[in-house]
C-alpha cells in the first residue's frame, strides 16, 4: 500500500475513532453499497433465467425440427425436407439462425452442410476449443446451451447437438441461435427501472433511518453533554437526568467522580485551614515578643523578619488552596466546577480599597471601565488575590491614573479580560521576563520576597488563563488578565 493509502486509512481510522456519526454514516454507506451490489447480481441473474424461460425453449424446438426434417438428398447429401416456419430465418442477420454441419473424424473438423437464409453469406463460428469439445467422440449427449458471439459481433444465445440422423452416415452437429437483445431488452429493461426504483428506495430509507439514528439516537449522549456542562457551570451538582439503561453506568460514573472531587477539595480546605491556625499562633506569639522588646536595631530587623513570613505563609495558603483544587480536578479548568463569581462588583469593592489604603499616600484617581458583567468560572477569593495583585502594583508605581477595563472576549475560548493601565514608568521586556520568575525583586526598596507575581501567575495557570504585560496607552504597564468565564 502506497504512503498516500496508508495516510487515508489513518484519516479514517481516527475519524472511525472520535466519531459515532461517522460511524454510523460508514454503516449506512457500506449497506448502501450492498444494496447495489445485491440488486446488480439481481438483474444479472433475472436476465439469465429470461434467456432460460423465453429463448431455450425456441431455440430446443427449431432444433427438435431441424433433427427432424433431416433426411438424405438426391446425391446423398443432408437435406431439408421443410425450413422453420419463422420466416425471421430467412431475413438477413435478422438475429435468428441456424446451421448444420458434418463432423469429420477423427479431426472433428466440421464440414457446414445447410445454412439458415438469415445467415447470409457467413456461418456460426465457434472457438477451436470449444468446437472440440462439442465434437469429441465421448462428448455428452444432448442439448447444450453457449453464449457466444453472433455474425453480427452481437451474443448469441446457441443450442448445439450432436446426432446421427438415419439413412447418412457420420454426425452432424445442429446449431440454432437466437440474439437474446431484441427479445429480452424490453422486459430487461422495465425490470432493470423496478430493480433501480428499489435499490433507490432502499438507500432511502437507510439514509433516513441512519439520519435518525444520527439525530435521534445520539440525542442522549448529546442531552448528556449538556447536563455535564451544567454541572461545570455550577448550575447543578449532580446528573440527575434520565437516561437510557446504556448510558447509566457512565453517569454513575461521573457524578461518582464529581462527588470525590468535591471531598477531595474540601479535606484540601480542612487541611489548608487546620495549617493556618497551626501556624498563625506561634507566628502572633513571635511577633508579640518582637513588638515589646527593647528598641534594638536587630529586634527591628526580626519584626520585619516575622512580618514577611506571616506575609508568605498566607500567600502559600491561598496558593495551596487553589493547587488543591487543580490536583483534584485533574485538569485547569476541572477545578472550577460549581463555582461561580460576579467580576464587576469585585472589582468595585477592591478600587474603593485601594483608594482607601492610597488616599493618604498619593492622589491617584482610579476607574473602571465595563462593557457588562461577566462571571468567573472560579472562587471570589482567589478572583480578588489575582486583581489585587495587579491593581496594588498599578497603584503603587502609577503617577496619578489608574484604568481597569473589563472586556468581554467571546473570541478567546471562554476567557474574558481584565486589563489594567498605569501612567507610571513602565516595564522593558528584561524587566517583564524578571518580574515573572520566581523570587526575582525589580524594586529593591521595596518590602517583600519578591513572589507576588510569579504566585499570581501560576494561579493563573491554574485557572487555564493568560497574564500578559505590555506598554500601556498611559506610558506606564499595561497588564491583561484573561481568565475563564461561565457559558
Amino acid at each position: 500500500m502506497s504512503e498516500k493509502g496508508e495516510g487515508a486509512l489513518q484519516r479514517f481510522r481516527r475519524l472511525m475513532a472520535r466519531s459515532l456519526a461517522a460511524r454510523l454514516l460508514t454503516i449506512a454507506l457500506v449497506s448502501v453499497s450492498g444494496l447495489v451490489a445485491v440488486g446488480w447480481v439481481a438483474h444479472a441473474q433475472f436476465n439469465r433465467q429470461l434467456l432460460t424461460l423465453l429463448i431455450d425453449p425456441e431455440i430446443q424446438s427449431v432444433a427438435d425440427n431441424l433433427i427432424g426434417n433431416s433426411g438424405p438428398g438426391l446425391a446423398g447429401e443432408l437435406a431439408l425436407q421443410d425450413v422453420p416456419y419463422d420466416p425471421r430465418y430467412s431475413q438477413p442477420l435478422s438475429g435468428r439462425y441456424f446451421e448444420i454441419a458434418r463432423i469429420h473424424e477423427p479431426d472433428g473438423r466440421l464440414d457446414v452442410q445447410v445454412i439458415s437464409p438469415s445467415l447470409f453469406d457467413t456461418i456460426i463460428r465457434l472457438a477451436p476449443d470449444l468446437r472440440q469439445r462439442l465434437t469429441a467422440p465421448n462428448a455428452p449427449r444432448g442439448p447444450q446451451f453457449l453464449d457466444i458471439e453472433g455474425p453480427d459481433h452481437a451474443p448469441l444465445r446457441v443450442i448445439a447437438r450432436v446426432e446421427q440422423l438415419p439413412r447418412l452416415q457420420g454426425r452432424y452437429l445442429f446449431l440454432v441461435g437466437v440474439a437474446p437483445q431484441a427479445i429480452i431488452a424490453p422486459a430487461a429493461n422495465l425490470v432493470g427501472l423496478a430493480f433501480a426504483a428499489f435499490v433507490a428506495f432502499c438507500a432511502l430509507m437507510v439514509a433516513a433511518v441512519t439520519v435518525l439514528q444520527v439525530r435521534i439516537g445520539l440525542e442522549p449522549l448529546r442531552q448528556l453533554q449538556r447536563d455535564i456542562a451544567a454541572v461545570r457551570r455550577g448550575q447543578t451538582e449532580r446528573l440527575a437526568g434520565e437516561y437510557p439503561a446504556e448510558l447509566q453506568p457512565l453517569t454513575q460514573e461521573l457524578n461518582a467522580l464529581v462527588d470525590h472531587n468535591r471531598e477531595v477539595v474540601e479535606r484540601a480546605r480542612r487541611h489548608v485551614g487546620n495549617l493556618a491556625h497551626a501556624l498563625k499562633t506561634p507566628i502572633a506569639v513571635l511577633k508579640n515578643a518582637a513588638s515589646g522588646a527593647a528598641a534594638d536595631p536587630d529586634d527591628n530587623v526580626m519584626k520585619q523578619s516575622i512580618e514577611e513570613m506571616e506575609g508568605f505563609v498566607e500567600r502559600q495558603l491561598r496558593r495551596a488552596r487553589v493547587a488543591a483544587r487543580a490536583e483534584a480536578g485533574a485538569g485547569p479548568q476541572a477545578a472550577t466546577i460549581a463555582y461561580r463569581t460576579p467580576v464587576l462588583q469585585n472589582l468595585e469593592d477592591l478600587v474603593f480599597m485601594m483608594e482607601q489604603k492610597y488616599d493618604h499616600l498619593k492622589a491617584i484617581d482610579i476607574s473602571i471601565e465595563a462593557e457588562g458583567d461577566v462571571t468567573f468560572r472560579g472562587e471570589r477569593e482567589d478572583l480578588l488575590e489575582m486583581i489585587a495583585n495587579l491593581l496594588d502594583n498599578a497603584c503603587k508605581y502609577g503617577k496619578s491614573t489608574v484604568v481597569i477595563r473589563l472586556l468581554p472576549s467571546p473570541q478567546s475560548n471562554g476567557l474574558f479580560e481584565i486589563v489594567v493601565e498605569d501612567d507610571g514608568p513602565g516595564l522593558s521586556e528584561q524587566d517583564i521576563e524578571r518580574a515573572m520568575a520566581r523570587g526575582t525583586r525589580l524594586d529593591e526598596a521595596a518590602p517583600g520576597q519578591g513572589l507576588g507575581l510569579s504566585i499570581l501567575k501560576e494561579t493563573v495557570d491554574l485557572y487555564g488563563g493568560k497574564l500578559l504585560f505590555e506598554r500601556a496607552q498611559l506610558g506606564g504597564l499595561r497588564a491583561r488578565l484573561l481568565l475563564p468565564a461561565t457559558d
